[in-house]
């Protein structure tokens, strides 16, 4: 962290260590709020039910995370870690050369669904992944790293691919109802995103070597 001295010269000091304790009631804390989404909307759960569900107080959120979107971030991580654990597996859940609807199969996982339900959540109150503990979502390089490995794409296209892919599914789970998007058309626009990352790649080899 920065700090301007005396002097006007900035200079730096080291972040306050963490307690054991601390690390181990942040743990609870996150464990208990996944556990909670479970069965409700973000929105309903309380700070006294996270206190009693980890058996915390409810100024540890405050204490710890700097308030309630701070806690709901940390949680956000943590199933990003949880689900890049299950791209990166070896029954990937982004296989997309087996039977049946991929986007399906995918926002349905457990674990996929309450990262969106968080996500959404602190999309509408404009928290950046920047301000995430680990800065960029865990999820991100999972997904770059699995299309990488699927589709053999690289370089620039990769994390454009990998945008188009999150953005897509997190949109389609939050309005396809509403917007009477049929499973069918989601999986078939999906994959012409693909396609046209594709053809982009190609002309731009095409480009470089003209």
């Amino acid at each position: 962290m920065a700090v301007v001295a005396g002097d006007g010269e900035i200079g730096s000091v080291a972040p306050k260590r963490r307690l054991t304790i601390q690390i181990a009631n942040e743990k609870r804390m996150i464990a208990a709020t996944i556990e909670l989404l479970r069965a409700h909307e973000v929105d309903n759960i309380t700070s006294r039910m996270i206190a009693d569900a980890s058996g915390t107080a409810t100024n540890y959120i405050s204490r710890y995370f700097g308030g309630r979107d701070g806690l709901l971030a940390a949680v956000a991580d943590e199933l990003g870690l949880r689900i890049s654990v299950l791209v990166r597996g070896g029954e990937s859940i982004m296989q997309f050369d087996q039977p049946g609807n991929q986007l399906n199969r995918i926002t349905s996982n457990p674990e996929v669904a309450l990262w969106f339900k968080v996500y959404r959540y602190l999309t509408g109150r404009n928290v950046p992944a920047s301000t995430m503990p680990s800065g960029k979502p865990p999820i991100v390089t999972a997904v770059e790293e699995a299309i990488s490995l699927i589709f053999g794409l690289e370089g620039r296209y990769l994390p454009v691919c990998a945008n188009l892919f999150l953005t897509y599914t997190m949109g389609n789970a939050a309005f396809g109802p509403f917007l009477g998007t049929t499973d069918d058309e989601a999986e078939e626009t999906l994959r012409t995103m693909y396609e046209v990352v594709h053809l982009l790649m190609r002309r731009g080899d095409e480009f470089a070597t003209g």
